[in-house]
Order: structure tokens, then C-alpha cells, then sequence
């Protein structure tokens, strides 16, 4: 037969029990999300901010950036989120997969269309890439007609303002060129205006926004 516990070790149980469930309460609370920034980066309540590992989502006043913050919003705002693989970034902020309950924030946000991948190392890279290919093929989200106009085509917002000239920015150098119709490589360009890709109405409009005439135009 078991001894009844002594009143010191009653009270220290008690203590202890207490004190655990106050640094689980604290640990909770502290990774609650406080704000979304943008579509790949918010702030914890504990004021640490975290960015997606994995997604690099449009800027806010790009195309698709107003989604992605918004889609990032319904998925944590207000909600206790877990950090794996936590790294430091160069601005103070912290990379890393980000879960809410069991689900992968960085991929759900990368499958619906609302950033692109930047292949960082990290156990769900394939998955990551997977998702972002796979959104890429459905044309989803940034993929979509909202930030795409068809290459050989003019998109409904050339129509509505008559402008032809495509601003497109090299992926490697991410040098910007201005193609006109007639360039060689017009029709195969396609705007991306998730990326500050624009259409532009005149070469010198084209010029101020830095942008400078291709080597493949005439």
C-alpha cells in the first residue's frame, strides 16, 4: 500500500504542476501571432519576427502582394504558430517552417499560388518546390491571369490603356530591359508583375523607371 503524500511534498507537487503550466501559458502566448506583414513575414507577440522559409511572396504593393498578406492573415493571425529550424537572417529576423497545428504554413501559402520558392536548405525543400511547381501548372495565385499576361498575347490591362511596351527584368542579373514590339524576343516575354514587371506606354516612361532598351531591339 502506497504512503499518503506528506503535506511539503503535497504543496511542492502543487508548485510544480503550477509552474509548468505557467511556462506552457507563457510559451503559448508568446508565439501567438500579433501581425502579418506581408505574405511570407509576420511577428510573434513575444515582438521576435519571423519570415517563411522557402517563400518569397510579393512585395505589398506588387501584384498579388495584397493577396498573399491577406491569405497569410486567415492562416496565423491570432493563432499560435511553431518555429523549426529556426535561422538567423541578415535584417533581424528569423527563417524558419512555420506550423499551426499540423499544417505546413510555408507550403499551403507556396501551393495556392502566393510566393515564389528561393530553394533555402531545409528538411521540406522538395515538398516546398513541389508545391510551387505544382501551383505554377495550374496557374494559381501570382501564376494566375492576376499577374500574368500571355506571352505573344496583350494583357486585358494593355488593352485598357493601349500601352505595348514590356518591362522585363533578367532573373540572373535582375538587370530591367524594356522590349518593343518588333524586338526579336517580344512575343516569347511574359510580364510578371508580381516581380515589378510592367508594361509601359513610352521608351522614355520605360527609361525613368530604370529601365533600358534590350540589345535584341532593332
Amino acid at each position: 500500500m502506497s504512503k499518503p503524500l506528506t503535506f511539503p511534498v503535497f504543496l511542492l507537487l502543487v508548485v510544480s504542476l503550477s509552474f509548468n503550466a505557467f511556462f506552457v501559458f507563457d510559451t503559448f502566448k508568446k508565439n501567438t501571432v500579433a501581425e502579418v506583414v506581408d505574405g511570407d513575414t509576420f511577428q510573434l507577440v513575444s515582438g521576435k519576427r519571423v519570415r517563411l522559409i522557402g517563400v518569397d511572396a510579393p512585395e505589398y504593393d506588387r501584384c498579388g502582394g495584397k493577396e498573399a498578406r491577406r491569405r497569410l492573415t486567415e492562416l496565423i493571425l491570432n493563432k499560435v504558430v511553431f518555429l523549426k529550424e529556426e535561422k538567423n537572417e541578415t535584417f533581424g529576423r528569423s527563417l524558419a517552417l512555420v506550423y499551426q497545428g499540423n499544417r505546413l504554413i510555408n507550403k499551403i501559402i507556396l501551393e495556392e499560388g502566393w510566393g515564389r520558392t528561393d530553394y533555402r536548405k531545409n528538411s521540406q525543400r522538395d515538398a516546398l518546390t513541389s508545391a510551387f511547381h505544382k501551383a505554377q501548372e495550374n496557374k494559381l495565385g501570382i501564376w494566375s491571369s492576376l499577374c500574368r499576361a500571355p506571352s505573344g498575347q496583350q494583357s486585358q490591362e494593355v488593352g485598357e490603356n493601349g500601352c505595348l511596351i514590356k518591362g522585363n527584368i533578367d532573373k540572373n542579373t535582375y538587370k530591367k530591359y524594356y522590349h518593343l514590339p518588333g524586338c526579336r524576343q517580344y512575343n516569347q516575354i511574359v510580364i510578371e508583375k508580381d516581380i515589378g514587371e510592367r508594361y509601359f506606354c513610352t521608351e522614355s516612361e520605360a527609361s525613368a523607371a530604370g529601365f533600358t532598351k534590350a540589345s535584341s531591339c532593332p
